[in-house]
């Protein structure tokens, strides 16, 4: 069995503005179901998986599209509703988030046990691998020794960005053990081009 999360493609652009990465993003009506491009069944997010809004690949960075899923949480400001929110995975290389370093610690699992298929899985659809991004296979494996942890500067100001999880677009979710699957299916392909 893996420890890998799923990683969720979606086809939409969730924010109003490119000047709003910043800021916090709560991903609320967490019952409902996305639109679909997708033909299999709609499966939800759980804490830690990554999703992927390939829209807001702006050339900034591999990683500026996708948003890890933190632990569910209550908005009192919104009569006790249930939010999710979407902490940011870094831009040019992933930084993780201080609460998804304490998942991994609590589940006994490394960032590298949960994220490495994950994250290849994101920059395949970008035609690139880890090694790519980080320069070379010293700087990978330096890389997953001691991942870098997300230092918030200050908080976001403002209300929390508001993504409706029916609102958005759902291409397809690759779940922890089709990871390797569909990593090798690509890899095969590559190959045989």
């Amino acid at each position: 069995m893996t420890a890998a999360v799923s990683v969720h493609f979606f086809s939409n652009n969730p924010t109003t503005s490119y000047d709003n990465f910043g800021e916090l993003w709560y991903l609320v009506d967490l019952e409902a179901s996305p639109r679909t491009k997708a033909s299999s069944s709609w499966q939800g997010i759980s804490e830690g998986d990554l999703l992927v809004f390939s829209p807001l690949l702006t050339g900034a960075g591999e990683f500026e599209s996708v948003r890890i899923a933190g632990s569910k949480t209550t908005n009192i400001l919104d009569d006790n509703e249930e939010v999710l929110p979407l902490l940011s995975a870094g831009i040019e290389y992933p930084e993780f988030p201080t609460i998804i370093v304490q998942m991994a610690q609590e589940r006994g699992v490394s960032l590298q046990d949960m994220y490495k298929l994950p994250f290849d899985a994101v920059l395949q659809s970008q035609n690139l691998t880890m090694i790519d991004v980080m320069g070379g296979e010293d700087d990978y494996q330096e890389f997953w020794k001691e991942p870098p942890v997300a230092r918030r500067r200050r908080p976001p100001g403002g209300d929390p960005r508001r993504i409706s999880l029916g609102e958005c677009t759902w291409e397809k979710t690759l779940m922890g053990a089709s990871l390797v699957d569909a990593l090798q299916n690509t890899d095969e392909n590559q190959e045989e081009l």
